[in-house]
């Protein structure tokens, strides 16, 4: 149809969006409600079954009434030039694309929260489909759209099987749907049912986290092949930012056998749930800063401040100074001392245990599958059982460890001071490889589509390969001791921020090509803002905003975008812990006892307080409580 034809008087075509064998699908006006519409127009030339089940489709939609499913707004009937007569119907238009925008999963509180979301709300739309009778039988990533919330929505049910037609097509051993998403049963051309439709939302979300599909080949029989008699790859192998509760529900969903899977879309969504709880109890929680992005963000802290108080108070065995921060895992806290000691607390602060080393330990510590990792100045790094206290292995560098362990794929990577990042297996500890920087390290690595980052003090910000160690490129920043950030901003894309010891805070465009992080051509420099102070303190980044502390104690957010200036706050001591972020607020601690939380978005004072020992750990904001390690050996939790 021509672009600026009104439709039935009412809908004004503006730009096609898509067409398939049946119908196309257009952008359009509607000046009487002053809105755009989907209008999903049927081809002219199809016989009357093909017509008939266009319109079957439309019924169907319309019972439909389910946040998750896309509504029927409107249904007519247009007459061409011609004489041909073609059917439409109107649908909210959908600008959020496909729901693959959500993916490859990395390893950021924000992405990883979309994800999950987005994957349970599509598995009770579903459950709420099957209720009404309906099987979709075609589900796929451009069947899944995202609103202007990032919800997913599921439409085109043009595959539903409701007539004697498609169940007659099914005896008789004739595929429909499309090959990459298709369960084993529907690719045989036997038993289609709810269960298909949980196989297939788990093949889309199954690309969504790793970027492909479970099956690939050179023809669709081959990808069918597969579908029915192979095993989909781990996959935190294909993308190692998949964290374990995700890998377990995505390999559920795909499990050969229809009852092998959840039961129904509820069933899938609690799953959904469950993995929610223990990727922000182990993997957001259980590494320093909430991830390998480091974005200072986590998920589940104290969401009301206003009568925020001390529910304990715990003596620790020596000081806690810079760079600790306080960690935990679960019902887990763990925080090192200068004293020599790794201390655990149980979040209601009964005392679990203490690990000793040969010398202070003040690099914040990484949870690991009930064991925790630490590093400390005499250069050795332990892995240690939770359960018994039993040490794992150790690895001895030649210099202390001050960073975070980082983990991925199944390795640590861990930086000491004389410059040089190691690669450990995890479970062995054995080396992988290791590579020398240029100068000292202070700061965590971070890793971001296969490649580790890291900043010496020098002045060189390095990339590496990930798996290999092999050196990708660096650029000169200027000397950082604190660790950078890393936003995700879209699929392939993410921001760096980069905050040197002088004041300079630099974000750097970074772009996945070739399946590992580069600096984006010609220029990756997005913005520079000099605060104007030295910076010990990791920014944070939240809700489009730069969270970053000066040690002189003025506090700044900045707008990821452009570096434009979004508030101020200054606080009355030093700033040398790092701010965190949650449920929209932004907690501080100066080594003069000050303890804030300021709105993210206007930085307006939430809730302060006053202790009479300063702070230089980053503190802890998990399981709606703030935990502080104080510099004079005391852990307090505030609820």
């Amino acid at each position: 149809m021509e672009l600026g034809a009104t439709l039935n008087d009412r809908y004004v075509l503006r730009s096609l969006l898509g067409e398939g064998g049946s119908a196309q699908v257009y952008r359009a006006y509607d000046p009487r409600l002053d809105r755009e519409v989907a209008v999903k127009v049927l081809h002219p030339h199809l016989p009357d079954g093909d017509r008939a089940r266009f319109l079957r489709e439309v019924r169907t939609l319309a019972r439909l009434t389910h946040p998750g499913v896309v509504p029927v707004l409107d249904l007519g009937e247009t007459q061409e030039a011609g004489g041909a007569v073609r059917a439409f119907f109107t649908m909210p238009l959908l600008t959020g694309g496909p729901v693959t925008a959500l993916g490859p999963l990395e390893d950021a509180p924000g992405p990883l929260a979309q994800f999950l979301t987005a994957a349970a709300f599509a598995s009770r739309a579903l459950g709420y489909v099957h209720a009404q009778g309906i099987v979709h039988r075609d589900l796929t990533p451009g069947n899944v759209l995202l609103d202007g919330a990032r919800l997913p929505r599921i439409m085109d049910f043009g595959l539903v099987a409701l007539s004697e037609h498609s169940r007659h097509l099914t005896r008789s051993g004739v595929t429909l749907g499309t090959p990459a998403y298709m369960a084993p049963e529907q690719a045989r051309g036997v038993g289609v049912g709810p269960r298909s439709d949980l196989y297939a939302l788990g093949a889309v979300l199954y690309r969504v986290a790793c970027g492909s599909p479970p099956f690939v080949g050179d023809s669709d029989q081959s990808v069918l092949f597969q579908h029915v008699y192979e095993e989909p790859a781990d996959p935190r192998d294909l993308n190692p930012a998949v964290p374990d509760a995700v890998a377990r529900v995505l390999l559920a969903l795909l499990a050969k056998k229809p009852e092998d899977r959840p039961e129904n879309g509820e069933a899938a969504a609690h799953l959904w749930a469950l993995a929610r709880r223990d990727v922000w109890a182990e993997h957001v929680r259980g590494q320093y800063r909430g991830g390998r992005a480091r974005t200072g963000e986590h998920p589940d802290g104290p969401a009301r401040v206003e009568g925020l108080r001390e529910v304990w108070s715990v003596p620790l065995p020596g000081e806690v100074t810079w760079p600790a921060a306080v960690v935990g895992e679960g019902d887990l806290l763990a925080v090192g001392t200068r004293g020599g000691q790794l201390v655990l607390m149980h979040a209601s602060g009964r005392p679990y245990a203490t690990y000793a080393a040969r010398d202070e330990v003040t690099a914040p510590a990484t949870f690991l599958d009930g064991h925790i990792l630490y590093g400390a100045w005499d250069g050795t790094l332990r892995r240690v059982r939770l359960q018994d206290g039993q040490e794992g292995w150790q690895h001895q560098a030649r210099a202390e460890f001050t960073g975070a362990p980082t983990l991925w794929g199944g390795r640590v990577l861990a930086a000491s001071r004389d410059g040089h990042l190691h690669a450990l297996n995890a479970q062995t500890g054995e080396l992988a490889w290791a590579y020398r920087a240029g100068g000292p390290v202070a700061a965590s690595p971070l890793v971001w589509a296969g490649a580790a980052l890291l900043c010496d003090e020098n002045g060189w910000l390095h990339a590496l390969d990930a798996r290999s160690g092999t050196p990708l490129w660096k650029v000169e920043v200027g000397t950082v001791h604190a660790t950078p950030t890393l936003m995700p901003t879209a699929p392939g894309q993410a921001t760096l921020i980069v905050p040197t010891w002088p004041g300079e805070v630099h974000a750097l465009s970074l772009t996945a090509a070739s399946g590992r992080a580069q600096l984006a051509a010609p220029d990756p420099t997005l913005w520079t803002y000099d605060v104007e102070d030295e910076i010990w303190a990791a920014p944070a980044v939240s809700q489009g905003l730069v969270i970053v502390a000066g040690w002189g104690g003025t506090v700044r957010a900045l707008h990821l975008a452009d570096g434009e200036d979004a508030w101020t706050r200054t606080l009355e001591g030093r700033v040398t812990a790092s701010p965190v972020v949650s449920a929209g607020l932004v907690f501080l601690a100066s080594e003069a006892g000050e303890l804030v939380a300021l709105d993210v978005q206007s930085g307006a004072v939430r809730w302060s307080g006053r202790e009479r020992d300063g702070v230089q750990a980053t503190p802890l904001a998990a399981a709606g409580t703030l935990y502080v390690a104080f510099m004079n050996g005391t852990l307090r939790a505030y609820r």
